[in-house]
């Protein structure tokens, strides 16, 4: 390990040193060349409802994603009825929240299940699967219960990768050096966040468990063949009051963004809001005065249902500046680059109060 170590740290730095030397199609076919894919399960740790567990993340290779696999069982019981009405993200909206630790001080995601639902897959046509009771699917979850109460075996997978995509070998971390630690933590929700508490209903989750596999790349030998690691994708998710009348959400500046989703929910900050509630076009803006978005929700929402090949749930939008023809694939010439400039609002009006989620896709470079 000391000498992949040291050739992981010799190449990072030779590789800074030749970055103006080569473009990035150079970069990504001499990675291509020298480095293979590594897909292995990592861990499967037991947890409980509002429970967190981290997994700390061997020193070993480049890191390129993660998948999770959460599964469990919730006991449903009614005195007559035999089915119950599940959380419209659910079993998705069981993780509370996925937080990557970078060296303890920097969290490149930092977002719920919810949101990851569909949004930050590769695209998103596999979160917006239908779930079923059984066999092969992103999402499995029965909805049964009886008077004993009926064990339903439940489990959904969710994807976390941090390269940009198979062709662009952007923000892989390296997690082969002494100076990189990473930790992913989740947090757990409770069984009402996927079976909401309903009248006569008595639930119950148990033998709950999740389980890592990470997705890596071997180090090359060459620093013309390593990838640049000098740019990090973030994934993150924020929330903001909505009222009746205009909102102005302010945006973070300083980073370039790929894609942008909404989620609209009322008061309660989960029940979704219904797509009227918008009342005007969602506008996008610049420095106060540069508007290059203004469209209407009914649009967008039929953009979205030809980049993901199915609709997404009522009060949800997304602004994907990745696709020039395919989600995730597209050049940058539609990312939205906010390091040069000091505002960058997101404003529509709204009929009705409640919360707005907001999550992004961004790109940040590390100094």
């Amino acid at each position: 390990m000391a000498n992949n170590t040291t050739t992981a740290t010799t190449a990072t730095a030779a590789s800074s040193t030749k970055a103006n030397a080569l473009t990035p199609a150079e970069r990504a076919t001499g990675f291509n060349a020298a480095t293979r894919r590594y897909q292995q399960n990592y861990q499967v740790q037991s947890a409980a409802d509002g429970a967190t567990v981290s997994f700390v993340l061997p020193k070993s290779k480049l890191l390129s994603g993660c998948i999770l696999e959460v599964t469990g069982i919730l006991t449903a019981s009614h005195a007559s009825l035999t089915a119950f009405t599940p959380d419209v993200d659910a079993p998705f909206s069981y993780i509370q929240n996925v937080n990557m630790s970078y060296n303890s001080s920097f969290a490149p995601f930092n977002i719920s299940g919810r949101a990851l639902k569909d949004f930050n897959t590769t695209i998103l046509t596999a979160f917006n699967t239908v779930r079923t009771a059984s066999g092969r699917a992103v999402s499995l979850l029965p909805v049964v219960s009886s008077s004993g109460g009926t064990a339903n075996a439940f489990k959904f997978f969710v994807n976390l990768p941090n390269m940009l995509n198979e062709r662009d070998p952007v923000s892989l971390i390296l997690l082969q050096s002494d100076e990189t630690s990473v930790t992913l933590n989740v947090t757990l929700g409770t069984m009402n966040s996927i079976a909401p508490a309903a009248s006569g209903f008595t639930f119950a989750t148990s033998n709950v468990q999740v389980a890592l596999m990470l997705d890596t790349f071997s180090i090359p030998a060459l620093a013309s063949q390593f990838p640049d690691i000098s740019v990090l994708k973030l994934l993150q998710e924020q929330t903001f009051p909505v009222n009746v009348g205009e909102n102005v959400i302010k945006l973070s500046t300083g980073r370039t963004y790929r894609k942008l989703g909404l989620q609209l929910n009322d008061s309660t900050g989960i029940v979704p809001l219904a797509d009227s509630v918008v009342t005007s076009n969602f506008q996008l803006i610049f420095n106060q005065t540069t508007i290059p978005y203004n469209i209407s929700p009914d649009m967008l929402m039929y953009i979205n249902l030809g980049q993901y090949e199915g609709a997404l749930n009522a009060g949800r939008w997304v602004f994907d500046f990745s696709d020039n023809g395919q989600p995730n694939y597209g050049g940058s010439r539609d990312y939205i680059d906010t390091t040069g400039i000091t505002e960058f609002w997101f404003k529509f009006t709204s009929s009705t109060a409640g919360f707005a989620k907001v999550w992004s896709e961004s790109l940040v470079r590390l100094s």
